[in-house]
């Protein structure tokens, strides 16, 4: 009997280890299964981080290439087109003691220059260079070559400082020779009316704020007069009257540093109960980053240009477009 029960004894326990050595056996196998998951994940991981440090790095320096490598389109960043070489200019900044001759060229095939003494960025709407520029005071000189497609080149921008009066200016209307009338102004005199000459200065003011971040093309924008408009020492147009200009390009602030754009140029002015065309436009850059972008490495991509901003108040010379007769009164 004793035997008997240490025999089913020695029996049940074999059964027991037999049916547990599945079991441990499972436990041990997903546990492995789990380790070797964790590293597979764990190198997964790495090799996506490389891979996205790569891609962010060529994406950098395509966009770089792609960013700097192109000129200004009329309209919008979208559609980049070949860049240009900055125009040349005979004479370097510096100071000088008598009036300066300057001259400017391009080195891109049919090319035309644009140029501005104001301060504002020059764009196709600026006085076109034609003839060696006299510099009679001291003048910051901007200009820009446009290319037959409408490409714009970087601004070439240089200070001269003139230790000397400046010269008069004896024409008896914007543009004409010391003595000579003009054909309109025959007419003026045979009709009694008014001469409003062509090229004649018109003062501007901005009256609202213009920011490259929220302008459009075509949107309108308002001037006023910042002083009477007169001719013959008649007021044709009172100080305050409203000017209309037009938004022709706009370049949002961009990544890698690439500052806002935003260029206007100017339609018309109301005087004496006629609508005066008017010609001359400019642009405002905003605030490039690119230097803090390139040593950011591939956190540079992140980093933004400021946008461009004209702010109520500023000051803007725009020109008569064309000879118009006004009336008298």
């Amino acid at each position: 009997m004793r035997k008997s029960l240490i025999f089913l004894s020695l029996v049940l326990l074999s059964g027991i280890i037999q049916a547990q050595d599945p079991g441990m056996q499972a436990a041990q196998q997903a546990q492995m299964a789990a380790q070797q998951a964790t590293q597979q994940a764990l190198s997964d991981m790495q090799t996506a981080s490389q891979n996205a440090s790569n891609a962010m790095n060529n994406a950098q320096q395509q966009a770089s290439s792609s960013l700097f490598s192109y000129g200004r389109s009329a309209g919008s960043s979208d559609h980049p087109r070949p860049s240009l070489a900055a125009p040349r200019f005979s004479m370097s900044s510096g100071t000088y003691s008598s009036p300066v001759t300057l001259t400017m060229n391009s080195t891109n095939g049919g090319a035309q220059i644009y140029y501005t003494t104001d301060g504002w960025t020059p764009t196709q709407y600026s006085t076109r260079y034609t003839a060696p520029i006299e510099i009679e005071s001291t003048t910051t000189l901007q200009a820009i070559a446009v290319s037959p497609w409408g490409a714009s080149s970087p601004v070439r921008e240089a200070t001269y400082t003139l230790n000397v009066k400046p010269g008069t200016q004896s024409a008896t209307f914007p543009g004409a020779a010391p003595g000579v009338i003009s054909n309109a102004a025959a007419a003026a005199q045979a009709s009694g009316r008014l001469l409003l000459a062509r090229d004649t200065p018109v003062e501007l003011v901005f009256t609202t704020r213009v920011n490259s971040r929220t302008a459009k093309v075509g949107d309108k924008i308002f001037l006023t007069l910042a002083e009477n408009l007169e001719s013959d020492g008649v007021v044709v147009a009172k100080k305050g009257t409203p000017a209309v200009a037009i938004i022709t390009g706009v370049n949002k602030a961009r990544r890698l540093g690439a500052p806002g754009e935003v260029s206007f140029k100017l339609q018309s002015l109301p005087a004496n109960g006629m609508n005066i065309k008017l010609h001359g436009g400019a642009a405002k850059l905003g605030q490039e980053r690119r230097e803090k972008a390139d040593t950011a490495g591939a956190f540079g991509l992140f980093i933004r240009g400021k946008d461009a901003q004209i702010d109520p108040g500023a000051e803007f010379t725009a020109h008569v477009a064309s000879d118009i007769l006004l009336p008298a009164n």
